[in-house]
């Protein structure tokens, strides 16, 4: 905890800032800008924060710190007023939480999920050169094997998607880079009523996700699998989104429930984190679904 005047500089440190910063000694750092112990890059937060704090609002953010011993260190950080005997403004009260752990296992992820994605483009890439490969000589086979190759890296470029902070915000770009890979003769995938409409990012990975997940598990138990026919739209009203997922196989239903599936728990979790909610209705020819979020 910090006390911070109204010129920016560190009036008061507590012991467990001091402990936190790995500061030998408060009088180094006592009267200087709070602002010029941190790096270049957080000190436009740190400047930042002054006048949303001095309205009355309490500030936060996230930036990265190191200790006055060199230690890397990732912090969250709340810069609120402090009022004096009369009432009038005069500083800041900052308190740091050290997340630096919390932070290193975020990064861990996403450059698992990156190395994810690069090896799954790569497996998609060397499947298509080798039916490339072996086709040669065969004209029909040939064309066979390069209409699966841009497949590939259609389904490629969808499964991407499902781990990428970088999926189109526009529904009537989302959706179809999502599905249409999975089109065939046998199982036409349809797509209607998508606008241009803007999702957030977090909306944005949910649908990614639940879609994909969707997708997957027809090619391998349901329409995509047996052939029918799989349609999705979507429903703007207001104060809501909803898409739908309707997939009907020419093979019966023979088991709904899969309660308790690590794709469906993972479609729950990511829905309900993103505020949004799910709901599944089988039939005897298939799945619908329905995925709502509010505006």
């Amino acid at each position: 905890m910090k006390l911070i005047g109204l010129d920016g500089n560190i009036r008061y440190m507590n012991g467990n800032g001091i402990c936190a910063m790995e500061i030998d000694d408060f009088c180094a750092v006592e009267g200087q800008p709070w602002a010029d112990l941190w790096p270049d890059e957080a000190r436009q937060a740190i400047i930042g924060s002054y006048p949303q704090a001095a309205t009355g609002q309490t500030v936060r953010f996230r930036a990265f710190c190191p200790t006055a011993k060199g230690s890397p260190r990732w912090w969250d950080v709340t810069v609120s007023p402090v009022t004096d005997n009369a009432g009038d403004h005069a500083g800041y009260l900052s308190v740091s939480r050290d997340i630096t752990e919390t932070e290193t296992a975020r990064e861990a992820l996403e450059i698992a999920a990156a190395e994810m994605k690069h090896r799954l483009k790569n497996t998609y890439s060397m499947i298509g050169s080798l039916l490339i490969g072996f086709a040669k000589g065969n004209a029909d086979n040939e064309a066979f094997a390069h209409e699966m190759a841009e497949r590939m890296g259609a389904l490629s470029t969808a499964q991407a998607l499902f781990v990428s902070d970088e999926v189109p915000l526009e529904l009537d770009r989302l959706i179809p880079a999502l599905v249409t890979p999975f089109d065939q003769p046998a199982c036409p995938v349809t797509i209607e009523r998508l606008s241009s409409s803007i999702v957030d990012q977090g909306q944005a990975n949910a649908i990614a996700l639940v879609i994909g997940e969707l997708a997957v598990n027809s090619a391998k138990h349901g329409a995509l699998h047996h052939g029918g026919n799989v349609h999705v739209s979507a429903v703007e009203e207001l104060e809501s989104l909803t898409i739908l997922w309707v997939e009907r196989s020419n093979q019966p239903v023979l088991a709904r429930d899969r309660t308790g599936g690590q794709g469906l728990r993972l479609m729950e979790r990511i829905v309900r984190a993103r505020r949004g909610i799910i709901a599944y209705d089988w039939d005897d020819s298939g799945l619908s679904v329905r995925l709502t979020f509010r505006r």
